[in-house]
């Protein structure tokens, strides 16, 4: 029976790009730049010491994540707690903009260390083709959603992007069903009329299920799901795309 949607809810990690985040050696270098420019009052020495304390801190959450571009709350501190205690360290105030500014400060760039994975932009594309607003719903450390606007621009998928809500914005990782009531809000649709692609049983299909949502289970860069709850299961993204149309009964 064909089912009324009107907003796809999409991962990123494992679903629009890798599970991998590969960690350069220079990535500290773009780091210590992008700490100068959003502390440009503040003393070269003071902000040389910051730049330090942030980079040295962040380590070990940046090594997990080489393994996993899913965030883990045992990684680390939640990065808010981090940024204060460097600062904190310095003698810096930690007031809520100069927090945001750090933060995405540490965002490294996406655009020349990881390509989407295939069938990304095309699966974007042809929601918008379908009728659907796609929505990026996405566990995040660094990145908040004006920091994905950015790579998805660089990427060249911005354009078949309708908003970006993250657990930083959210204020909760998934499976908290923050990051997806926080859509619905911005969609203004109920969670029936929603469907959420993702890679991960626990984070996105089990709370898209309890709010209500369609579901799909994609695993282009995982191995084969032994079972799933999901409403479909797909091994690639065009294949996802033409589960979605199967939902609609578009074919």
């Amino acid at each position: 029976m064909p089912t009324r949607l009107d907003v796809a809810l999409i991962d990123v990690g494992g679903t629009l790009w890798p599970n991998s985040w590969p960690i350069r050696n220079h990535d500290a270098v773009g780091r210590r730049e992008r700490i100068r420019a959003a502390m440009p009052d503040i003393e070269a020495a003071v902000v040389e010491t910051l730049a330090d304390n942030l980079i040295e801190s962040s380590r070990p959450g940046d090594e997990a994540r080489s393994i996993s571009t899913e965030n883990q709350v045992s990684i680390n501190s939640p990065a808010e707690v981090l940024i204060t205690g460097c600062l904190g360290r310095c003698g810096l105030p930690s007031d809520v903009d100069t927090i945001r500014r750090l933060r995405r400060a540490m965002s490294i760039p996406v655009s020349d260390r990881m390509r989407p994975l295939p069938g990304a932009p095309e699966l974007l594309a042809a929601f918008h083709d379908l009728g659907l607003r796609n929505v990026i719903a996405s566990n995040t450390y660094w990145r908040d959603a004006d920091s994905y606007w950015e790579d998805f621009r660089l990427l060249g998928m911005a354009e078949h992007i309708d908003a970006i809500v993250t657990s930083v914005d959210a204020g909760h990782l998934k499976p908290h069903p923050a990051v997806f009531e926080m859509a619905m809000r911005w969609a203004g649709v109920p969670a029936e009329r929603c469907v959420v692609i993702g890679n991960r049983e626990e984070n996105d299909v089990a709370p898209a299920l309890a709010l209500g949502m369609w579901t799909i289970l994609v695993h282009p860069d995982d191995p084969t799901p032994i079972a799933s709850r999901a409403h479909a299961v797909a091994p690639d993204l065009w294949t996802c795309a033409e589960a979605v149309k199967d939902m609609l009964g578009s074919r």
